[in-house]
């Protein structure tokens, strides 16, 4: 036996590159399971030279030899310096954290220490919290794992707490904004700001980023992941603004701060309870009479109040009268976090299947139109394709939502074209906006082995069944050609028809079919369609229906009545383009 310890303790450098010495130790344990036989993985695991990785593995196999012998204590204690390698080798929010830290727990309780036992289990629940979501059940186990340590503390409250979170899904949900953080408001006014010169939209959101601390809207949430949370933002419209832009200040115009007279700016964010938002949007909706909402998920290198006022434009161009609401996930905002971006994204997407869930179920909407741009993308074929299989699982038929619009996805194409047949179902029409001139898109598919991506257009563009594929190569309006899909009047006027109608694309102004073998793809050509007058037309056409053509009517005779030539012309355009649509003469 001395023999055998003397071996296996002879050199830390040794234990490195030996793949029998877990075995060795877990002989001389069959043979005296006594503390000198555990002596050489202790010595290789504390030894300064000994890499992390390789730690890591040895300090896994020394807690479950402890355990195995009744060394409780000694097992929690290995358990714990190995979460202490995983948080050095990747990071304290490693979702591989959470099983070690729940083990340790269940190690310290039954080595006599319900303390760090309690420790344990706490940090457990919040990563599991950050990587699965409320609604998962690794986190109803994980409440589970806290109320127990809390019962054993003598801890009653807080023991009946964590037993209720772990019945209840909805009321952990709706618990993470907690008594200190709901009714969390920033707001920004401007008192020289001319109330008449802007409009206010009103933008509901969720969110898995974390609040920096900052009291500025604009900087409210950062890039970090955090809890989910719910609240409503108001964002102000500038009377002055163009369809697709988004109004900022410019240093080429002398312009140093926002100014809602020109600009888009967020006035108010206010954190809400789950329960509070969603009545807040039911209200909205019976004060509106409407019973539609859009959730808009946004790409990568997009800030939360980028992606806020972003909501905003979308809602406002297309005369949104339902609820708009944003979900944004944890990017970083910056050009140069694309790996960054694409490492926390998909995360996001499990944390948007419980949110469309309660979308579904707690607004009062019953048509839902997803549009997801970008990067987003992900989140949201792997939220749907989630959904869809659930559904199919239960023998649930038909569509959930109304419009799915996949606006320049960011994903490799062949997977893109795999999900898209098992996420088909869930929506009443699906739509793919993609460009040849996508430069942003060009980058990835560089960065991916020059794999496709699912949102590039041309001939080339993907083509799936029962899927209106839309190559919107003429247009481009930001450097990139990135955002086309809400960055024109014209495509936009596309989207508001979508709302509107859910007309297949041979209804819709500007779609000139190509064939392929695999199936029919649409080329949008704006020069045939006159944005900007279409989408006054279908603006008209939403609020009034067939009426609003006699509206136009009167417009049009009292503008020529009153010798107003150039706006005559005008409601004459837009009669005539309201005409067309519901096909009156």
């Amino acid at each position: 036996m001395a023999l055998l310890a003397g071996a296996l303790t002879a050199s830390s450098a040794m234990a490195i590159s030996d793949p029998l010495l877990v075995a060795r130790v877990e002989a001389a344990l069959l043979a005296d399971p006594g503390e000198a036989a555990f002596a050489p993985l202790d010595a290789a695991v504390r030894a300064d030279d000994m890499p992390d990785a390789d730690k890591r593995d040895l300090l896994a196999d020394l807690a479950r030899l402890r355990a195995r012998y009744g060394y409780h204590a000694e097992a929690a204690e290995a358990l714990t310096l190995q979460a202490d390698v995983i948080a050095r080798l990747e990071g304290p929010a490693s979702p591989d954290l959470a099983p070690v830290l729940a083990a340790a727990s269940r190690a310290w309780l039954l080595g006599a220490d319900p303390g760090r036992a309690l420790q344990a289990a706490e940090r457990a629940l919040g990563l599991d919290l950050s990587y699965y979501g409320c609604a998962s059940d690794l986190v109803a186990l994980a409440y589970e794992r806290v109320a127990v340590t809390n019962r054993v503390l003598g801890r009653t409250s807080e023991a009946e707490r964590a037993e209720r979170f772990a019945a209840d899904a909805e009321a952990r949900c709706d618990a993470l904004t907690l008594p200190a953080t709901r009714g969390v408001a920033v707001t920004q006014e401007f008192a020289t700001a001319r109330e008449e010169s802007f409009a206010r939209v009103k933008v509901f959101y969720g969110t898995d980023r974390l609040r920096t601390g900052s009291r500025r809207p604009n900087d409210f949430y950062g890039g970090d992941r955090g809890p989910v949370e719910y609240g409503v933002a108001e964002v102000t419209v500038p009377r002055v603004h163009k369809p697709g832009e988004v109004e900022a200040p410019s240093l080429l115009k002398l312009e140093w701060a926002e100014n809602p007279e020109r600009h888009f700016v967020i006035t108010r964010i206010e954190v809400m309870a789950g329960e509070t938002m969603f009545a807040d949007i039911r209200s909205t909706l019976a004060e509106r009479g409407s019973d539609e909402a859009f959730v808009f998920v946004h790409g990568y290198n997009v800030t939360f109040a980028e992606a806020l006022k972003r909501t905003a434009q979308i809602a406002y161009d297309v005369n949104f009268e339902g609820a708009p609401i944003l979900y944004s996930w944890p990017s970083r905002g910056s050009t140069f976090a694309y790996v960054r971006d694409e490492a926390v994204v998909r995360l996001s997407g499990r944390h948007l299947v419980r949110f469309l869930d309660d979308v579904v179920a707690r607004t009062g909407a019953r048509r839902i139109n997803i549009i997801a741009h970008s990067m987003g993308n992900r989140a949201v074929i792997d939220a749907l394709e989630l959904i869809s299989v659930r559904r199919a699982a239960s023998g649930r038929t038909g569509p959930l939502f109304e419009q799915a619009i996949f606006a320049a996805p960011d994903e490799d194409a062949a997977l893109f074209a795999a999900m898209l047949q098992t996420v088909r179902p869930v929506a009443r029409r699906v739509t793919l906006y993609g460009s040849q001139n996508d430069v942003a898109l060009k980058a990835s598919e560089t960065l991916h082995g020059d794999r496709r991506r699912a949102g590039q257009g041309g001939d080339g563009i993907l083509v799936a069944d029962g899927v209106d594929s839309i190559d919107m190569s003429d247009l481009g309006a930001d450097v990139l050609g990135h955002s086309y899909f809400a960055g024109t009047a014209s495509a936009l006027t596309d989207m508001s028809w979508l709302f509107f109608r859910n007309a297949p694309p041979h209804q819709r102004c500007g779609m000139n079919g190509r064939e392929r073998p695999e199936g029919m793809f649409w080329r949008f050509d704006p020069v045939s369609c006159d944005g900007p007058v279409l989408l006054s037309a279908l603006t008209m056409l939403r609020r009034g229906g067939a009426a609003a053509l006699q509206r136009l009517e009167n417009l049009l005779a009292d503008a020529r009545n009153g010798g107003r030539t150039d706006e005559a012309a005008e409601w004459e355009k837009i009669r005539t383009a309201a005409a067309s649509v519901i096909g009156a003469p």
